[in-house]
């Protein structure tokens, strides 16, 4: 299940009163970007904004510029909550050069075993 564009902005004005930043403008640009690449590409063009408008936000939970976990962390478990798995991996994983979450430690390794299973 995905959020409508609607439903994915509320969750970023919510996520900005939360923890306001710049990561909000770069989630604004990178949800824009991935819009018009994928319409340039032929694919689906909401699903695009709307993964790029939520991939960081797990940054609600931080309070000055810290949080309790990573940012990635909290994406994932706050989207997997709201039952967007999809938005939820794309939380995880975005930071990873290796899109692989084994390859790096033992704070994932309980979400590896959820979605290596």
């Amino acid at each position: 299940m995905l959020p409508t564009k609607a439903e994915a902005e509320q969750l970023l004005a919510w996520a900005q009163e939360c923890n306001p930043g710049p990561w909000v403008s770069h989630c604004k640009v990178a949800a824009r970007a991935a819009e018009t690449i994928a319409e340039k590409c032929g694919l689906d063009s909401e699903r695009a904004y709307v993964s790029g408008l939520l991939h960081d936000i797990g940054y609600y939970s931080y309070v000055d510029g810290k949080g309790d976990k990573d940012h990635a962390l909290a994406g994932y478990d706050l989207m997997m909550k709201k039952g967007y798995d999809d938005i939820a991996r794309i939380c995880l994983s975005h930071s990873f050069s290796i899109q692989d979450v084994k390859s790096i430690g033992s704070s994932y390794d309980e979400i590896a075993k959820d979605i290596f299973a």
